[in-house]
């Protein structure tokens, strides 16, 4: 241990129509252009399009007073809390504010998950950063077929050599490194008796610090999907798992997702998904259908975790049409498949009693998409928020959690 280096360091129809193509978007619901530039948690004046009287989490009959009572004892022992989620957490910008905020409440427990999103060839949150002078095999959730083994976060990476080395720094310090891996193992050189067990690689770093510079020996076939940074063992982990494109159904194809969830041992497992299911055109029945799968399984393997479920705001889909003697026009729609998704949502959380935090409702239900645009809270694409608008969205929802754990304290 004392050998390594640490370093500081739309659909438009019309008669004169002859072509009319429906744009799913792929492409930028899986690589987001997202500005992120705007200030991380600005002030919480809420504009008049959003619909605060219905920012609350419906409960649905469950009764958390034992995730508030886990949340009182925060100054001695460690909260972790699992989002789940698509691009829309992927960047972590809505997230971040959660993070921050809960770790003003509770204590923060350091940064917690981060996932080698650029070593993967996709965009990485602005707080740490992962890198690697080796050369990496790189696999994604939704990019079939995998060329790795593919872990819980939807990333692996795969070293092309047994011996490497990794950098990790972030904003928030850390004391300790837990790697997350699939394949025959791995171990922390040059102590060559520091090795992972049943994929996670324990390192208590000598100081507390904002990077450090990680060598590893790995035999070949060895995939890494995420490290977990952490400070002293008490507070809230906030851990974020997020990949642009996913849904349910793609959550449900990862081997062992539940079962590696539950190695955080959460006390809360959020998740935020539906967006892209409304872009597929997912079915009411195939959606509860993948909605029961990963519910059972996240249930099975985490018995101790409260669940809460969120709903996607309104968006738009683009169509391009092509008309005779003129050129192509793109023009944009509200997606109705959100709402019918959503409806899907709200009524499977009430079937199996699970909390759920409707933002289509406290976004402005229909029509607000219109509003979040002309706000510049809805991005470019109509799809994404802007970081203004997750900013404010983050804001909006720990507003309820919060209001909803001090429910929950008063009734104990």
């Amino acid at each position: 241990m004392k050998n390594f280096t640490i370093s500081l360091i739309i659909c438009l129809g019309a008669s004169l129509a002859v072509h009319a193509q429906d744009d799913t978007q792929a492409h930028l619901r899986e690589n987001p252009e997202i500005n992120m530039s705007a200030p991380e948690i600005p002030a919480r004046d809420y504009p008049s399009y959003v619909n605060l009287d219905a920012n609350h989490i419906q409960m649905n009959g469950a009764d958390w007073q034992f995730l508030a009572d886990r949340l009182a004892r925060t100054d001695s022992a460690r909260v972790d809390i699992v989002h789940i989620g698509d691009s829309h957490l992927q960047a972590d910008m809505g997230t971040a504010v959660s993070r921050a905020r809960l770790g003003e409440s509770y204590g923060s427990a350091g940064r917690a998950l981060i996932v080698p999103f650029k070593l993967a060839g996709t965009n990485e949150p602005v707080d740490y950063v992962i890198s690697s002078s080796t050369p990496m095999v790189q696999s994604r959730l939704l990019k079939l077929p995998w060329a790795t083994e593919m872990g819980f976060t939807g990333i692996g990476i795969k070293p092309e050599d047994n011996e490497f080395g990794i950098t990790l720094s972030a904003k928030e310090p850390f004391d300790s490194v837990a790697v997350y891996y699939t394949g025959p193992g791995l171990t922390l050189l040059p102590d060559s008796t520091i090795m992972g067990q049943d994929g996670i690689l324990e390192i208590a770093l000598p100081d507390t610090t904002c990077a450090a510079d990680l060598r590893f020996h790995a035999p070949a076939g060895t995939t890494l999907h995420g490290f977990n940074l952490v400070r002293g063992k008490s507070g809230v982990a906030y851990h974020v798992i997020g990949n642009n494109g996913a849904t349910y159904g793609t959550y449900n194809m990862v081997p062992r997702f539940a079962g590696d969830v539950a190695r955080f041992n959460p006390a809360l497992i959020i998740i935020s998904l539906g967006t892209n299911e409304a872009f597929n055109k997912t079915s009411n029945d195939e959606m509860w259908l993948q909605m029961s799968a990963l519910v059972r399984d996240l249930r099975k393997a985490c018995p101790g975790a409260a669940l809460l479920l969120t709903t996607p705001s309104e968006c738009q889909r683009k169509s391009t049409v092509r008309r005779k003697g003129r050129r192509r026009r793109t023009t944009y729609s509200v997606n109705v498949n959100v709402k019918r998704l959503r409806d899907v949502i709200m009524g499977f959380a009430e079937k199996e009693g699970i909390p759920v935090y409707d933002f289509y409702d406290v976004a402005g239900g229909t029509g607000s998409s219109f509003k979040w645009l002309a706000d510049s809270t809805l991005n470019k694409d109509r799809i994404h928020l802007t970081r203004a608008g997750y900013t404010l969205q983050g804001n909006l929802f720990t507003d309820a959690l919060e209001e909803a754990l001090r429910n929950a304290a008063s009734n104990y």
